[in-house]
């Protein structure tokens, strides 16, 4: 059986995520934004830039030791399938993924925020 890799990025407005699967195991990581103390929220500007800074921290430890070639990347381009559904903090995994696809030219898969907790929940 041929061994598969797939990296998954999410960006949603409470965690930046990144996970990889591959050699039949899989790295998943998550850190949750930070909100300031007496707040309830982000405001999404605030969500864009914290990913922007936690995104390289997360790929850098699901990709620490891999080895080999990425056969797809997968990430959370916006909240549902309802139409008109955005979100700008789904931007900055986008942007990531994107860029990696090209640079790897890795085919990537687009899916929404909503997609991804219902393929947890089957995994």
């Amino acid at each position: 059986m041929p061994n598969i890799s797939a990296l998954g990025l999410d960006t949603s407005n409470y965690t930046t995520s990144a996970a990889f699967f591959g050699d039949g195991e899989m790295d998943s990581r998550g850190m949750i934004l930070p909100v300031k103390e007496g707040e309830i929220g982000l405001r999404q500007s605030d969500a864009v830039f914290h990913h922007t800074r936690q995104l390289p921290a997360m790929l850098e430890g699901v990709l620490n030791g891999v080895e080999g070639r990425t056969a797809a990347i997968g990430v959370s381009e916006k909240p549902c399938e309802t139409e008109g559904s955005y979100m700008p903090c789904f931007l900055a995994g986008l942007g990531t993924a994107r860029s990696l696809a090209a640079a790897l030219k890795t085919p990537l898969f687009r899916f929404t925020h909503q997609q991804g907790h219902v393929a947890a929940a089957a995994f």
